[in-house]
C-alpha cells in the first residue's frame, strides 16, 4: 500500500507542474503580443508629429503716458508788466530766469596784499599819469583797475599798451547778470485746455513778447516766482 501511495502523490506532483507551465507560457505569449503589436503603443513625439501649434501672442504694449509741453510768452522785464496777461488766463505760472545780458572787461593790476599797498601803488600810477582807481570789494578787492571795457580787443590793445611800460597789467571777464520773467502753461500737448491756452497767449504777443513752446525740463532750471 505504501508504493501506492508514493505513485499517487508523484503523479499529482505531476500534474501540478504541468498545468503551472501551461499558464506561464499564456502570459508570457500575452507579453510578447504587447511588444510586437504594430500601432497599439506610439511614442509621444510620433504622436505629435504633425499637430501645428498655434503662434505665441504679441505682447501688448502699455499705453504711454500723455506728452507734456510747456508754453511759454515773454520775456518780461519786471514783475509790473505780466500782472495784467496773466489775469487772462488760469493756470499760468510765473518763471524767473537769470541771464547773461553782457559782460564788462577789466584791466586791473594785482591784487595787492592790503588796501594800504594798493592805494599806495595807486598814487604812483597817478604820479606818472596813469589813471587808475582802487577796487575795495568783490572778485578783485584790492587790485587797480587801470580801465574798463565792453570789448575784449580793447582791452587787450590796452593791457599791451600797459606792458611796454613794464606793468604786468590782466584782464578779468565780469559777466553782467540781469533777471526775466516768463509766463508759462503746462499742460498735455493736443488737448482741450492746451489748445485754449495756446490761443489765449498768442493773442498777447507783441514786440517785445513772443509765444514759444519749450522742454519742461528746460523750464525747470528757471526758479519759480511763486
Amino acid at each position: 500500500m505504501r508504493w501506492f501511495f508514493v505513485l499517487i502523490v508523484m503523479l499529482n506532483g505531476v500534474f501540478y507542474l504541468a498545468h503551472k507551465s501551461e499558464q506561464g507560457f499564456d502570459v508570457l505569449s500575452e507579453r510578447l503580443d504587447l511588444a510586437s503589436g504594430g500601432g497599439n503603443i506610439q511614442l509621444l513625439a510620433e504622436r505629435n508629429k504633425g499637430v501645428v501649434e498655434p503662434p505665441p501672442r504679441a505682447a501688448v504694449a502699455a499705453p504711454r503716458p500723455p506728452e507734456q509741453a510747456c508754453l511759454v510768452l515773454g520775456p518780461y522785464s519786471d514783475e509790473a508788466d505780466f500782472g495784467s496777461d496773466r489775469a487772462r488766463l488760469s493756470g499760468l505760472g510765473v518763471y524767473l530766469e537769470e541771464y547773461e545780458r553782457g559782460a564788462d572787461y577789466w584791466v586791473y593790476l594785482g591784487p595787492y596784499s592790503s588796501l594800504a599797498v594798493a592805494t599806495k601803488a595807486g598814487g604812483e600810477l597817478r604820479a606818472k599819469r596813469i589813471d587808475n582807481f582802487v577796487i575795495r570789494k568783490g572778485e578783485l578787492e584790492n587790485a587797480i583797475s587801470l580801465g574798463v571795457f565792453t570789448d575784449a580787443e580793447r582791452a587787450a590793445t590796452h593791457a599791451k599798451g600797459l606792458s611796454k611800460k613794464n606793468y604786468d597789467a590782466k584782464i578779468r571777464r565780469i559777466a553782467k547778470l540781469a533777471n526775466r520773467y516768463w509766463l508759462v502753461f503746462r499742460g498735455e500737448r493736443g488737448g482741450g485746455e492746451y489748445g485754449r491756452a495756446e490761443s489765449v497767449m498768442a493773442k498777447l504777443e507783441d514786440d517785445n513778447k513772443k509765444l514759444g513752446e519749450k522742454d519742461c525740463n528746460l523750464i525747470a532750471s528757471y526758479k519759480q516766482f511763486d
